[in-house]
Order: C-alpha cells, then structure tokens, then sequence
C-alpha cells in the first residue's frame, strides 16, 4: 500500500510539474529585460548553416528555458527523478529531451545525441551535471563535439535581481522584471582525430571559458551574486 501511495503521489507531482512548471517560467520570462551579448559569435556559425553544441553550467539552466524555448533543442538530462521533472516541463517548452548523464546511461546518451545532429538540431548539455561538482566540465560534451564536429559553444547568464540556492550548481533564479543577460563565447572546436590528450586540453579551456563568462555576467549589473568559487 505504502509504494502505491508514493507512485501515486510521484505521478501527481509530475503530472502538476509538467504543467504548472511551464506557465510559471513563461510568465516569469516574459516580465524579465533580456540583453544578449556576444551574438556575433553564433551568427558566424550559422552563416556556415552549423548546428551547434549548447555548453553551460547546471546552475543557469532557468532562464534559458526560456529564452530558447519552441527551437527543439535536443538537452542532455539526468535518468534520476529530478531529470525527469526537468525532461516533462522542457518538453512542454519546445525542447527534446535525451536521457542519460556521464554517471548513468552515458554512453547511449552520447550516442544518441551524436545521431541527432545529423538532423540538423542544435543541442544541448550542461557539463558540470547531473550533480556536479559545480562549474566543473566533465568530459561527455567534448566527446560529442568530437564524434560529430560540431562546435561549442560556451553560453551563459546572470540577472540584476536574483535568488541563488545553496544547492551544489548554486541554481540562479531570476526575480520578476530583472535586467538579465545572455553572454555568448567564441566556439570551441574539437578535431575527430583529437588524442586522449588533446581532448582532455579542450575540457580544461571548456571549463576556463565558461568559468570565465559566467563571472564577466555575474559583474555585469555589478550586483553582488557571484558563482561559487572552484576547488
């Protein structure tokens, strides 16, 4: 009885979650002032018709749910519970969902992600996920970029006005009619024929660029929040 009630209540909250979850962020999102800086270095890649590879960290996941909503990004999300909350409001949001992680089903999820970029999709994957360490990149992401050639691209962002839990990613939230703004890196390119070693210098520049950009957005309104320090 005991595990019928808790699947039942699971079901609900999920059931809830994939609907109350999306209306939330959209008018969450609509009330925020969105300046993007950096643009110029996608826009190249897209002159060239290149799909790309979203890199940021799993704390600045909200608003760009967002501001990359109905795109049909294919995301990179944890097989645990938590992904699967993510996984129902995202779907609801225009993005696709790929289950897996670099702890678990990692593999097959590599894979898969490699095959969508044959359809033409940009995707997604949030490096230092599913539970960290915080704003530190594991390796999955260059693996793709080197099975498919595509570039990544390091992007991220920060508000004016925010709330940031104390969780492992130090989840950033935006509060209503904040100044916000989305930063674009140059992008990362990992050759096919790459050795062990080189993939590795290119997680470590991943981690130093992103690590790099969130802090130029988290001073950019000069506001106190800042992203918590590495070890």
């Amino acid at each position: 009885m005991k595990n019928w009630l808790k699947r039942k209540k699971d079901e609900l909250l999920l059931f809830l979650a994939s609907w109350i979850g999306p209306l939330l962020i959209y008018i969450l999102g609509m009330t925020l002032k969105i300046e993007w800086v950096g643009e110029e270095n996608l826009d190249i890649l897209r002159k060239e018709k290149k799909s790309v590879i979203y890199a940021f960290w799993h704390g600045r996941m909200l608003i760009f749910t967002y501001s990359h909503r109905k795109q049909k990004i294919h995301v990179l999300i944890s097989q645990h519970q938590d992904g699967e909350y993510i996984a129902r409001i995202i779907h609801r949001l225009g993005f696709v969902s790929v289950r897996g992680s670099t702890t678990r089903g990692g593999s097959k999820a590599i894979f898969e992600m490699c095959e969508k970029t044959t359809s033409g999709f940009d995707v997604a994957v949030t490096p230092d996920g599913p539970k960290g360490p915080g704003f530190q990149a594991h390796p999955g992401i260059i693996y793709i970029a080197q099975r498919t050639g595509m570039p990544i691209i390091p992007i991220t962002n920060s508000a004016k006005g925010c709330w940031s839990l104390s969780s492992w990613d130090r989840f950033l939230i935006p509060k209503p009619f904040s100044k916000t703004v989305i930063m674009l890196g140059k992008p990362i390119l990992v050759s096919t024929e790459a050795t062990s070693e080189e993939l590795e210098e290119k997680r470590i520049d991943l981690e130093k660029r992103l690590w790099e950009l969130t802090q130029r957005a988290d001073n950019y309104f000069s506001h106190v929040h800042k992203a918590r320090t590495r070890t």
